[in-house]
């Protein structure tokens, strides 16, 4: 731990916390509302849940050789488990006429968390801003590809909307703004950003240019 550890990561210890809290509870409740229309079982949806949840904060952990999570706080199993029984019983019993919706507005919202939670951890091991701000981008979309190819539906990555674009301009906002800002809430304005420009595209349905898309017409 050096000087950036001590300016940027100390003082938000806490806030890291229920940060990584939120997006484990955010990335379990899409686990579920994958399969709200199929006839899954209590446990196989809390499975679900908790491999999208803890699946790429798992991967972050090892890849940088520290100690894995939820394995040094099983509290978030415990929430992540929490949060998929009560949304298999909210769905089961109150039903749910549009399950992707809300699995695209909160998946959104667990990206961008995640996105930055792991640039933090990156930087703070002195691995530089390019290899931080690829690992938030990849691993924050790791927990919903194994979602979708577990829940078999078609990945959210390879759908028409606009998905990783978003993780990676918040990502480089957000190095960018710890470099040269000392004090301003740079996490907040980039996770901001990332969710903003997510659910901008999820509303407008926004896509790439034609010529930027495979099998488009020229």
């Amino acid at each position: 731990m050096d000087g950036y550890a001590q300016r940027f990561i100390y003082p938000l210890i806490s806030l890291d916390y229920y940060q990584a809290l939120i997006y484990v509870v955010v990335f379990s409740i899409t686990g579920v509302l994958a399969v709200g229309r199929k006839d899954v079982d209590l446990f196989g949806v809390v499975m679900l849940g908790l491999i999208t949840a803890l699946g790429g904060g798992t991967i972050r952990d090892v890849l940088l050789n520290i100690r894995v999570f939820w394995v040094q706080d099983f509290n978030y199993v415990w929430a992540g488990t929490l949060a998929a029984v009560v949304a298999f019983f909210g769905v089961r019993n109150f039903g749910l006429q549009a399950v992707y919706r809300p699995l695209l507005y909160l998946d959104a919202v667990g990206v961008a968390l995640f996105c930055v939670q792991t640039i933090d951890r990156v930087m703070t091991m002195r691995k530089g801003a390019p290899v931080a701000v690829l690992m938030g981008m990849i691993l924050g979309i790791g927990g919903g590809l194994a979602r979708d190819v577990l829940a078999g539906r078609p990945t959210l990555l390879m759908g028409r909307e606009i998905y990783a674009t978003p993780l990676l301009l918040g990502g480089i906002l957000y190095v960018a703004l710890l470099e040269w800002f000392q004090h301003f809430p740079s996490s907040l304005v980039a996770v901001v950003f990332m969710i903003g420009f997510r659910w901008a595209a999820i509303r407008w349905d926004l896509t790439y240019p034609r010529f930027l898309r495979l099998g488009s017409e020229w």
